[in-house]
């Protein structure tokens, strides 16, 4: 369960921040040159956020040209930044509230796409894990952890890259806390004596 030690949570993320330093980086340049493209920037955010989750599960270095790699993310992508997007643009322009409960009702859906669900599912699905805890407060102290990561980044585009991958992971691990650990079966190897 996501709890509200963020120390150790940012700390683990720091681990595999310096662990997948050059990966994360690249892969930071390559989201930001996407954004500056209007077109690919949401699919290669998307792809970098997969990358970190699958490498985080499975325990290997970050690839950053996973970035342009996984074409099937693209529509799904772009169908996040609608869907999830516009609702918590307006709600920030209603006098910001909404927008910051809109926000972390669906904090999980990032991850949620990344883990291979639709956007309207993952919305869904992110409303639900919301809803199946008892205390907010946790939810609102990541929130502020991610929020403070992307301000810092909005002071240079040399910011902006060292916090892309940092508020990354810790959505990842935000994810990961929360719905618990994946199991990912590997063949045992049959040793003779």
């Amino acid at each position: 369960m996501m709890d509200n030690r963020i120390d150790v949570r940012f700390k683990r993320t720091w681990d595999f921040f310096v662990a997948n330093a050059g990966g994360l980086l690249l892969g930071s340049l390559m989201v930001l040159l996407g954004f500056f493209l209007i077109i690919p920037g949401p699919w290669f955010a998307l792809n970098l956020l997969q990358e970190s989750l699958v490498c985080y599960r499975r325990g290997r270095p970050v690839r950053w040209q996973a970035v342009w790699e996984r074409k099937g993310t693209f529509w799904k992508s772009w169908g996040l930044a609608l869907f999830m997007g516009i609702p918590i643009v307006i709600g920030y322009a209603l006098l910001i509230v909404p927008g910051v409960l809109l926000s972390i009702y669906w904090l999980h859906a990032p991850v949620l796409v990344a883990d291979g669900r639709g956007p309207i599912s993952a919305l869904i699905e992110a409303g639900r894990i919301f809803q199946r805890r008892s205390d907010w407060a946790a939810y609102f102290l990541n929130w502020v952890v991610l929020a403070l990561l992307w301000s810092l980044g909005g002071l240079s585009a040399v910011a902006l890259v060292l916090t892309l991958p940092l508020a990354f992971v810790y959505l990842v691990l935000c994810y990961t806390d929360e719905t618990g650990p994946v199991v990912i079966e590997v063949p045992r190897l049959e040793v003779p004596v």
